[in-house]
């Protein structure tokens, strides 16, 4: 839902601190390495081999390629020898790999830490319902959220440290998202689509009727959608992607509990015409000598950011900015 924007600078810098050993730490490339050195004639050598020889690529690489390393490894007859796709769970190599790549020894590091302050979203990249932050007290450093596998590690664990491939979410949308493979040509990346830009939340004008007839015990009966921005309504291939979307992470159900802050942003538009925004200015430079500029007003009226660059930085952020533009608000 929050389009996450790519940093190939700082991509660059996680790959080195991945592959790069480190007092205690032995990295990844150190511990293919060493594999390769005391299996001479496994079996599985070409796999390893394989993923050797792309290694800083498969940490580096932006979605798109990472989807055609996925190609390439099926292509190759090595994903069906990682994967067993008629048990559903990493064969011995898998897991192998799996142990190489050690996510879950990183997402307990500092690493895991150093990954987090390059986001610049303060809530899930999936919903936008819940806040993803890290609190640090002392010494002791915590993500608060979970890091998602677009392409899941529990089938393709090569990738399972892969910058592009880590999307900072809530527990319940992390939980919430299938394991099955995903592609891109079918499915919202937020690395590499923008979802604000492909539909907006829009509230049944008929139910909004129904929530004016009595203002204080109607908001339940107020119905919001997800629905393709007019410049996607008929394309396909759009329309397709926000449905999946909207059902890989139940999304209308999900904000169908929100319906009281569609209601306080309607009484908002109500009252919030332009006049009494330019009273809210006037008050402000006049009593504290304050100048506010039209972001942080609508900021004060809606209590949310409404700038598209800001909309990962608060919980419904998206839902309010787009009911707010659609009432008028805005």
């Amino acid at each position: 839902m929050i389009q996450l924007i790519r940093d190939n600078t700082k991509a660059q810098e996680f790959s080195v601190k991945i592959l790069t050993d480190r007092g205690n730490y032995i990295s990844v490339r150190t511990k293919i390495s060493n594999w390769l050195v005391n299996n001479p004639i496994h079996p599985d050598r070409d796999i390893i081999t394989f993923i050797e020889s792309h290694l800083e690529k498969l940490i580096v690489s932006e979605p798109k390629e990472l989807e055609s390393y996925i190609i390439q490894m099926i292509a190759n007859g090595y994903q069906n020898r990682i994967y067993d796709n008629g048990q559903n769970e990493l064969s011995p190599i898998g897991r192998q790999i799996k142990e190489f790549f050690n996510y879950d020894g990183f997402r307990k590091s500092a690493k895991a830490i150093w990954l987090a302050n390059t986001f610049k979203i303060k809530s899930c990249a999936y919903c936008n319902t819940q806040y993803t932050l890290k609190i640090e007290h002392g010494r002791n450093k915590k993500l608060l959220f979970h890091l998602d596998h677009f392409f899941p590690q529990s089938i393709y664990p090569y990738l399972s440290l892969s910058f592009y491939n880590l999307i900072p979410c809530c527990a319940s949308c992390n939980m919430s998202k299938s394991n099955r493979p995903l592609s891109l040509d079918e499915n919202i990346h937020p690395y590499q689509d923008s979802f604000d830009e492909l539909a907006k939340y829009y509230a049944e004008p008929s139910s909004l009727t129904h929530y004016v007839l009595n203002p204080n015990k109607n908001e339940v009966k107020i119905r919001l959608q997800i629905v393709p921005r007019i410049k996607y309504v008929g394309d396909t291939k759009a329309e397709n992607k926000i449905s999946n979307y909207k059902n890989e992470f139940k999304l209308e159900a999900l904000y169908g509990q929100f319906n009281d802050v569609v209601a306080e942003t309607y009484l908002k538009a109500l009252y919030y015409n332009s006049k009494r925004k330019k009273e809210l200015v006037d008050f402000f430079k006049s009593y504290a000598s304050i100048d506010l500029e039209e972001e942080l007003i609508n900021r004060f009226i809606l209590g949310s950011y409404t700038e598209q660059k800001n909309l990962g930085k608060r919980p419904l952020s998206k839902m309010i900015r787009d009911i707010g533009i659609d009432m008028g608000l805005i």
